[in-house]
């Protein structure tokens, strides 16, 4: 009978990844380089026997395969580094700036509501120039009083009338409509600074602007709630008053100059050419008012420039220095402007 032979065991180093030939009883460091070593496993026995339990010779090492010549893997030990400080606060970096949001496609609404001033100047040099072909009408009036005027000099006068005339209240109306959608958005912006929404609905100043009878009371109302909740509001509650005298002011001038179209006579028509040329002047300075109204209201001059504010402060005449002067030597100040 012959004696079995000895099973022949190794372990790998988990520092050097050396395999450590051992006998039965396994090592816990490496001879070479003092790690640990890992568990013993039997030479030639990388797999289970038939009939046995994997777990009873798993292993807790991998074969990691390399090419001919190449130099076992060292883990190389790491020395670690110092913290990095900064003496002041660094300057460098990404800039901080928010994500910018897509924004929203403009409305026809909007895009009026843009262009009401560029609407209201022109309704303003329209009546102006509508009161111009009127007064000329009233001059040709009063020169074919003695004798007759050539047909291509009144065909001349009634066609500047007549295109001003209709030119003048075409883009009247659609300035009026583009005020009223500017007002709408200012007074959404003035009470949304206040943290409150609009209390009138859209339709409510749409309709209460521009049709002919409540026009004469609402547009003054609307006004003048968008001059105390806005941030210009010393500016605009002088200003609204003027206006809303103004507005009520043409329309009754309106009426009256409807009405004496209808009375016949010559000398009735001639005082209708004159009431229409003053009709038409103070619907341009309405139109004008109402431009100031709105510029106001964005915080900009009657010329539409970026207003800057202006601060008055006591301005010495000496130079300030360490010492305070002697009453005596002191001179009187004087208001300086500045910007």
């Amino acid at each position: 009978m012959t004696a079995p032979r000895p099973v022949a065991w190794f372990q790998i180093c988990a520092r050097c990844t050396r395999r450590i030939d051992v006998g039965p009883s396994p090592r816990q460091w490496c001879p070479v380089c003092h790690g640990v070593l890992l568990s013993p496993v039997p030479v030639g026995q990388s797999t289970a026997p038939v009939g046995q339990s994997t777990m009873a010779v798993r292993r807790n090492f991998r074969w990691v395969a390399s090419a001919p010549g190449s130099a076992p893997l060292r883990r190389v030990r790491r020395v670690p580094t110092p913290t990095p400080r900064y003496d002041v606060m660094p300057t460098w970096g990404l800039p901080i700036a928010p994500r910018p949001h897509p924004s929203a496609p403009e409305s026809a609404t909007d895009r009026l509501a843009r262009r009401s001033t560029s609407l209201l100047t022109a309704t303003v040099a329209l009546f102006v120039a509508a009161a111009v072909a009127e007064v000329a009408r009233y001059v040709v009036l009063l020169v074919s009083r003695d004798r007759l005027m050539p047909a291509a000099v009144l065909a001349l006068s009634d066609a500047a009338v007549w295109c001003l005339s209709f030119l003048s209240l075409g883009v009247g109306l659609v300035a009026a409509v583009a005020t009223v959608a500017r007002v709408v958005r200012l007074r959404r912006g003035a009470y949304a600074r206040h943290g409150l929404t609009d209390p009138r609905r859209t339709r409510t100043l749409y309709l209460g602007s521009l049709l002919p009878i409540v026009t004469l009371l609402l547009p003054g109302v609307f006004l003048t709630e968008l001059a105390r909740t806005s941030e210009h509001r010393l500016r605009l509650e002088r200003l609204v008053p003027w206006w809303w005298a103004a507005w009520v002011g043409n329309w009754l001038l309106i009426a009256a100059t409807v009405a004496w179209r209808t009375v016949d006579g010559i000398q009735a028509q001639a005082n209708g050419v004159v009431l229409t040329a003053i009709t038409d002047l103070v619907a341009a300075g309405v139109a004008a008012l109402t431009l100031t109204v709105i510029r106001r209201a964005d915080g900009r001059t009657v010329r539409g420039d970026t207003r800057t504010l202006t601060r008055w402060t006591v301005l010495p005449t000496t130079p300030v220095s360490d010492t305070t002067p002697a009453p005596e030597d002191t001179a009187p100040d004087q208001l300086a402007d500045v910007r």
